[in-house]
Formats: C-alpha cells, sequence, structure tokens
C-alpha cells in the first residue's frame, strides 16, 4: 500500500497555548509516521486541535515541545529560510475556504505558486494547463471564481496545491462546505492524484464516510492521536 520512505514523523509533540487566566495543552503527546503515499484521515469533535496539528506538521505554527522529521531530519524552528523551502517544494495546502484571488481567473489563480517562486511565464502555463485537464476545469479557465460552483472553487484550490508537485498535501476540512455531490467528486480526485502522482495525503475531516476512504484513520481526543483502523 505504502512505500517505507518516511515522509515526516513526530516524536511527542506538544502545543500548549498561554492565557491571562492560565494554560491550555491542546496536544499532549503526539507520535505520528507518515509514509509515502499515505492516506490518512484525522477526525475528532470540533475544538479538540486538529487544525492545530496540520498546521504544525505543515511548519504554519511551532511546537510547544517535541521533535518532527521531515525526511528524517530534524526541524530546525530558529532556521525560518528552511521551513520556508521546505513547505515550498514539499507541501501543499487545501482548507475549508478556498481562498481563491477574486479579481484573478482561474487560470491566473493556479499559476500563482509558479510566478512567487519566479518560473517562467512559459512554464506557469504549461503546468497550469496540465492540471486543469487533470482536474476537468479547462473550459473555466477563464473564468472568476464567483462563476464557479463551489465545488468547481475548491478544485481550482487543489490545483493551486498541486502546483509545484508537493510531496505531502495537507486538506484541512476541504469538503466542509461542499454539498454531497460535490464532497465525493473532490474526494475521488483525492484518491486519484494519491494513486497517480504518488502523493501522500493527510485530511483532516468531520465527515466519516470520507476518512472511511483513506488507508487510515486516526481520532484526535484529549490530546492524543489514537489509531482507529486500516480501511
Amino acid at each position: 500500500m505504502n512505500e517505507n520512505k518516511v515522509i515526516v514523523e513526530l516524536k511527542d509533540v506538544k502545543k500548549k497555548y498561554f492565557y491571562p487566566q492560565g494554560e491550555l495543552e491542546v496536544l499532549k503527546g503526539i507520535n505520528l509516521k507518515v509514509y509515502k503515499k499515505d492516506k490518512i484521515a484525522i477526525v475528532g469533535p470540533s475544538g479538540v486541535g486538529k487544525t492545530t496539528l496540520l498546521n504544525i506538521i505543515g511548519t504554519l505554527d511551532y511546537p510547544t515541545s517535541g521533535e518532527i522529521y521531515y525526511f528524517e531530519k530534524k526541524l530546525d524552528y530558529s532556521d525560518e529560510e528552511t521551513l520556508l523551502k521546505l513547505r515550498k517544494e514539499n507541501i501543499g495546502f487545501i482548507f475549508q475556504l478556498h481562498y481563491l484571488i477574486p479579481e484573478f481567473t482561474v487560470l491566473e489563480n493556479i499559476i500563482l505558486p509558479g510566478l512567487i517562486s519566479q518560473w517562467k511565464k512559459e512554464d506557469c502555463f504549461k503546468r497550469a494547463y496540465e492540471l486543469l485537464e487533470k482536474l476537468n476545469l479547462s473550459e473555466k479557465k477563464y473564468y472568476k471564481p464567483f462563476r464557479l460552483s463551489g465545488g468547481e472553487r475548491q478544485k481550482v484550490a487543489i490545483a493551486r496545491a498541486l502546483f509545484l508537485n508537493p510531496t505531502l498535501l495537507l486538506a484541512d476540512e476541504p469538503t466542509g462546505n461542499l454539498d454531497q455531490e460535490s464532497a465525493k467528486e473532490v474526494m475521488d480526485i483525492f484518491l486519484r492524484i494519491n494513486e497517480e502522482l504518488n502523493i501522500t495525503i493527510i485530511m483532516v475531516t468531520h465527515n466519516w464516510e470520507l476518512a472511511k476512504k483513506m488507508d487510515k484513520i486516526f481520532l484526535l481526543k484529549g490530546g492524543f492521536l489514537v489509531k482507529l483502523e486500516d480501511t
């Protein structure tokens, strides 16, 4: 199912928030190994820290204590330049809200990561056309987001996240705002890119039916991650 290469590993990761009235420990000791081509769902009640955990895995947030390894190398949080390089080259993010730029067309939204990374413009367009074709969006490339359905907007967000060909895709409630049919279509895309592009996926979801489509399901509860089952 998955290859032996470990993409990311968390060792006893804890996260505390400090408030005037006291401290709140959200994550109390997370241990997780993520292998190449894994499909992982993280489920749990609202407010238990699923998004916090995903942000820590994606280096958008830092743990209070514990260690995180990418490709068997320990992250150094004082080295922001290396963290930025890691995010850019290896991690794609998809959120519940698509965060498309409303003034930009579908095509312009998709090529943004390439332009930011100073790709040649012709290379940006070539990559964008490949993704548009793969996600059945070619006919909508000149549309602005307001003309798209919720499912189509999320597909554009997926294309943008895939633009730099990440090793790991982190998805935070990616179908949370979608109807059942659109959610199924988006989920099918995740399964397809995992299979065809060998991209590892970690998805936070409330949707148990979607979670069961992943290879591994973990419950986050009480600050700890518990493996439920292999599907």
